[in-house]
């Protein structure tokens, strides 16, 4: 596994396992998981409701196949010296397999009121309670203004000790009893060039009594970009062996960044595989009653 693919893994630690209905079976002292019954036809059905522990939403089986539900119980901050990758309330997490792409679509449901007392435990050198207070800030002024940035970047709930390469395609979108905002970035730890193993629709949504948070990371491909994070070159460019010992070098890759941003802007939906229009009627699917 690459250095950049592992951290992509910490990026979404925070997304890890939750939330069933019906049959439920014990795996661990954290973790329960389950399955939701799949429809027994000869036939995949373009839609499938699904309904679990006060959540709602429809997607289609023929683009995403099986769901599962995962549930784990919450994890506080133990030790304020150390960065918070693990720290993640109770949740509800769907989850499907990409078996194309090895990679996961994921859709976590959980309470922000519950996710800012993770951090209560143990006092903080930090100040990550802080930082959580300030992050929510920012979501919810971008989901309100697509064009806010918060250093850069648009604002996470879960820490992550990385960066977003870019933003792009941002959308504001609206979900059944709740506002979010939908943006294409890919979680780099170092730079890294842009690929179909990192690229990813990401949707962060608030419920609109303010008591939910949304955060749904769905992976999609282009034809043009390169399959992994091996790739060391891509058309005219090519990744600096030592790249922070040349100011020159960052100029070139922001520029690389920027010229690929804007192709990716340029592409309309069906463009991307799958299409990001199925993601979008899925999330604005999505009711939220806890």
């Amino acid at each position: 596994m690459s250095k950049n693919l592992f951290i992509i893994s910490l990026v979404f630690v925070n997304l890890l396992l939750q939330g069933c209905n019906s049959v439920i079976s014990q795996t661990s002292e954290t973790e329960v998981k389950s399955e939701i019954p799949q429809p027994q036809i000869d036939e995949v059905p373009k839609q499938q409701k699904v309904e679990s522990k006060g959540v709602s939403f429809s997607y289609s089986p023929q683009v995403l196949g099986e769901v599962k539900m995962e549930e784990t119980a919450e994890r506080p901050l133990e030790d304020g010296t150390h960065k918070p990758d693990y720290v993640a309330p109770q949740h509800i997490l769907f989850k499907w397999k990409n078996a194309k792409q090895n990679r996961e679509t994921v859709i976590y449901i959980s309470s922000i009121e519950d996710y800012r007392r993770m951090y209560d435990a143990v006092p903080s050198e930090s100040d990550y309670a802080k930082q959580f207070d300030e992050n929510l800030r920012g979501l919810q002024k971008v989901i309100k203004d697509k064009n806010y940035r918060m250093k850069g970047e648009i604002s996470f709930l879960p820490f992550y000790d990385a960066h977003q390469t870019f933003q792009g395609k941002v959308k504001n979108i609206s979900f059944q009893n709740g506002e979010g905002i939908f943006f294409l970035t890919q979680i780099d730890w170092e730079p890294s060039l842009i690929n179909n193993e990192g690229l990813i629709y990401c949707f962060q949504g608030i419920s609109n009594d303010g008591k939910n948070y949304i955060l749904a990371k769905f992976p999609v491909s282009v034809s043009f970009l390169p399959k992994d994070y091996d790739a060391d070159k891509f058309e005219d460019y090519k990744l600096p062996e030592i790249f922070y010992n040349y100011k020159s070098n960052q100029k070139q890759h922001d520029d690389y960044v920027s010229n690929i941003a804007k192709r990716l802007n340029n592409l309309s939906p069906d463009e991307f595989e799958p299409n990001l229009n199925y993601f979008e009627e899925m999330v604005s699917s999505i009711k939220v009653e806890k």
